[in-house]
């Protein structure tokens, strides 16, 4: 089975009740409706022999009344089980998203994946009333085709002597919906990237005066959108009016053989009558375009939500993480991406407890680096161990309770500021908030907050600096082992990143640290610094000793930072303590 059915199988059952009871109306439906013309015909045949036909009329009006009642039931869970399924399939794809993490940005644009997780699924779920209608038609279709063999044997025959060619005419409309409908959503999915990417940039777009061009830069999709939604249509109406043509000429042929039948006497008027009742119901399934055209949307929703949910993950190891300090191990670590290598060969030892500062050129690798260190990316070669375990292997909840990190552009998510300085499954201990508040020097901003940690995240006007300490404040507040601030305080004045730095070395002097900076200050204060350059490590070892290279000390713009300022802390010396060995790849 494909892996696209086997989601539409997985999404029908997801509905769980509903789709059971879906199926008991389906199967209950066509009953009453097979039955409907046969007590209309035994109604008939008792009015015109004269015999008395009330217990006919009512027996033809009760199950008349079923029938109405399992149309209403229908709607109603038919829309039940598609939010249903709607729903599980939305919990799965972003689940899959999160364990995607970073991965998930390079494969799928931000629109693309709010394309597939509010349209794509909404689509695939469809697969289970669309379903239910085929099972239910089909089954309509069946006993309507048996009870006319059953009334004339000649009108079964030529029934089915129409039914291959509308058969043919389904086959060829199923597959070409699907393919117009994939390049519908497709075309909307890019429609819905570009104005994701428009808002993010919108004061630029404003201050440039360009709204007029990023307007038609935005709906330059809506050609393939409008092409593809006609493609759609122009099927639909091709299959129908083709469907059209035949299913008239059929009941035509049919009503007049019964005709024919009926003056020769060979079946009653009750069963001329049931007959032309039999008639449509055979013919439902075959006029029935746009319940193929709902499972062929269907597929092509599941196909879109495959993509990702058949991606590789970067996370997933089922193995526990030993308790241990924090040594952190990289093992010839390389990346690439789009196809060009960040990373080449890296090989070095972060001991237990020990700082170090990654430094380098835009483009070293440093950032991406801290990424694979804390196995937000999975490393294409290579391997990172924490306390001699490989990341890869570890059980994903606890690799990440054993790490935390601090972004350039936090994201604070949580209804109010203290929901989002602990959000984590763990909540940090009484106390360690607020000391992680004093130690980035956010106490004092936070205090003056209309409603202090209580503000709503939502009303929170702060500068990027005051962002970023809040960032540094939930990193810190949490019991990780290990701790990566990814310049974290590059929007920070350097007085209070010096003080910060200072006091977070203080709250954090037990934990192992990464710190990617551009700042020598920071440097300075680390235990040693990792010199990245085109992605390779050029150097471990003290800022302090790394300042004697004239190429080192450009990193930092000599004479504006600083650089050569004399570190906070004593230099530790390369055979130290705190060194590592260095092993560079070629």
């Amino acid at each position: 089975m494909r892996y696209t059915d086997r989601l539409l199988a997985q999404t029908v059952r997801a509905a769980g009740g509903h789709s059971a009871g879906l199926l008991a109306v389906a199967a209950l439906d066509p009953l009453a409706r097979l039955v409907l013309p046969a007590a209309l015909a035994a109604a008939v045949d008792a009015v015109v022999t004269g015999r008395t036909a009330w217990r006919q009329v009512l027996s033809a009006c009760a199950v008349l009344a079923v029938s109405t009642a399992c149309e209403a039931a229908r709607e109603t869970l038919q829309t039940t089980a598609e939010a249903r399924g709607a729903r599980a399939l939305r919990r799965r794809l972003l689940h899959r998203v999160w364990d995607l993490g970073v991965t998930a940005q390079a494969r799928f644009d931000t629109g693309d994946v709010l394309s597939r997780v509010l349209e794509s699924t909404a689509g695939a779920a469809a697969v289970t009333p669309a379903l239910v209608s085929t099972m239910s038609l089909l089954g309509t279709s069946v006993g309507g085709l048996v009870a006319l063999f059953l009334i004339d044997v000649g009108l079964g025959l030529l029934f089915l002597a129409g039914v291959p060619l509308t058969w043919w005419l389904l086959r060829w409309f199923v597959p070409l919906a699907g393919r117009v409908t994939l390049e519908y959503q497709e075309a909307q999915s890019d429609l819905s990237s570009r104005f994701v990417g428009a808002l993010t940039g919108l004061r630029t777009i404003r201050a440039s005066g360009t709204a007029d061009r990023e307007t038609a830069r935005i709906l330059t999709p809506l050609s393939r959108l409008t092409a593809a939604g006609r493609g759609f249509w122009a099927a639909q109406r091709g299959a129908a009016w083709r469907i059209g043509l035949i299913m008239p000429v059929m009941q035509l042929g049919v009503l007049a053989l019964a005709g024919h039948s009926l003056l020769h006497g060979r079946i009653s008027h009750g069963e001329m009558l049931a007959a032309a009742g039999y008639l449509a119901l055979a013919t439902g399934l075959l006029k029935q375009t746009a319940v193929f055209a709902r499972l062929a949307r269907a597929r092509a929703g599941a196909d879109r939500v495959g993509a990702v949910l058949r991606a590789g993950t970067a996370a997933g190891g089922r193995r526990p993480l030993t308790s241990g300090p924090g040594r952190l191990e990289l093992r010839g670590v390389a990346l690439c991406a789009k196809g060009r290598p960040v990373l080449r060969g890296i090989d070095f030892t972060v001991p237990a407890g020990t700082e170090v500062a990654l430094v380098g050129p835009p483009d070293s690798g440093a950032s991406a680096l801290a990424r694979v260190a804390g196995g937000l990316v999975p490393a294409d070669q290579g391997t990172v161990l924490l306390d001699d375990v490989p990341l890869h292997e570890v059980r994903p909840g606890e690799l990440r309770d054993a790490i935390a990190y601090a972004f350039e552009r936090p994201l604070l998510v949580g209804e109010t500021l203290r929901d989002a300085l602990t959000y984590t499954d763990r909540p940090p201990a009484a106390g360690r908030l607020a000391a992680s508040l004093r130690a980035v020097h956010a106490e004092e901003f936070t205090a003056r907050l209309p409603r202090g940690l209580e503000t709503p995240v939502r009303r929170l006007r702060l500068s990027g600096g005051e962002f970023q300490r809040l960032g540094l404040a939930r990193a810190a507040c949490r019991d990780a082992r290990l701790v990566i601030l990814d310049d974290a305080l590059s929007s920070v004045d350097t007085v209070t990143e010096a003080r910060a730095g200072t006091a977070l070395g203080r709250l954090l002097a037990d934990r192992t640290r990464l710190v990617v900076t551009h700042r020598a200050a920071t440097a300075a204060r680390a235990d040693l610094v990792a010199w990245l350059d085109a992605g390779t490590l050029r150097a471990l070892a003290p800022h302090a000793v790394l300042l004697r290279d004239p190429a080192y000390r450009a990193i930092f713009r000599c004479g504006e930072e600083g650089d050569t300022a004399s570190p906070s802390k004593p230099a530790h010396s390369s055979d130290g303590p705190t060194a590592a060995t260095v092993r560079t790849r070629t």
